[in-house]
């Protein structure tokens, strides 16, 4: 059976049961990949399609919704598409450094006009107490490699050094003092990339 296709007043009564925290199911966020983009806000498409249709998300699939709202001319966005992107390019870098000779004939050969791409991304939105306390508590030093910030704040002229989440937020991590270090950029990238 073909999923019901909501209107866009629809849309827009879901938009605003959404805003309000109307969640018309369990699944975590961080799980969720399509949403639709409605002026600067994203909005989960499962969520969405169920709060206009009041239909449980579970009944359809992400593509028999996205085919019953293509009418509607909606802008989408997949954070695993992004994500994969990411990936696909830090594998073609790692391509490219294996192979001089190739990479020097596409230098030769390539645009230095680069194309533009959009991306979105999930950010959380921080505690400010948590980032003052930890950078207080550190007084200028790395927390990790013991050093001293590489500079001070051209705005402020406090030492640089960046908070960083122990345990990622991104994993569920909690905001708080205890989760969080103070890091050297050079530190900072090590914990995400080393």
């Amino acid at each position: 059976m073909p999923a019901p296709k909501p209107t866009h007043s629809d849309l827009e009564r879901a938009y605003v049961r959404y805003d309000a925290g109307d969640r018309p199911w369990r699944q975590t966020l961080n799980r969720v990949d399509w949403f639709i983009a409605n002026g600067d806000k994203l909005y989960p498409l499962k969520y969405t399609y169920s709060l206009a249709t009041d239909i449980a998300p579970p009944d359809y699939t992400t593509d028999q919704m996205k085919h019953a709202l293509a009418d509607l001319h909606l802008a989408y966005v997949s954070l695993k598409s992004q994500r994969q992107n990411d990936a696909d390019f830090h594998d073609a870098v790692r391509n490219s450094l294996a192979s001089r000779d190739g990479r020097a004939k596409r230098l030769g050969e390539s645009n230095p006009t680069p194309n533009v791409t959009y991306s979105i991304v999930a950010s959380y939105a921080r505690n400010p107490d948590v980032v003052a306390e930890v950078l207080e508590r550190a007084n200028g030093v790395c927390e990790c490699c013991k050093n001293a910030a590489p500079f001070m704040r051209a705005s402020d002229g406090t030492p640089y050094l960046e908070v960083h989440h122990i345990d990622f937020l991104a994993n569920g991590g909690e905001d708080t003092v205890t989760n969080a270090e103070a890091l050297c950029p050079n530190c900072h990238r090590e914990k995400h990339y080393g």
